[in-house]
């Protein structure tokens, strides 16, 4: 899954991949042991559901990383349009009786 990045977008991912490398290396670790701990014939069922938690715990670490580096501050000036006043109206707009 080749993408071409921009500088902006390659810089990101660098510093995105730094940030997960000594994290994955401590959950690689863990499954490393895990596994190694393991008899064969217990490898599944509990095992591998195990195995699959420290593996997701990755994934949402990489996703908080990934937020934190969202910019949510905005520079430009703040909008000029006015906020709503109320609720529209839930009935005909047609006004009297027909």
């Amino acid at each position: 899954m080749a993408r071409s990045l921009t500088p902006e977008q390659a810089s990101q991912a660098e510093q995105l991949a730094a940030d997960l490398g000594e994290q994955a290396k401590d959950i690689f670790r863990e499954v490393a042991e895990l596994l190694s701990t393991v008899p064969d014939a217990q490898l599944f069922g509990d095992t591998e559901f195990a195995v699959r938690d420290r593996v997701l715990k990755l994934v949402a670490r990489a996703y908080t990383a990934r937020l934190a580096q969202k910019k949510t501050a905005t520079s430009g000036r703040g909008s000029i349009a006015r906020g709503a006043s109320g609720r529209p109206r839930s009935t005909a707009t047609v006004g009297g009786p027909r």
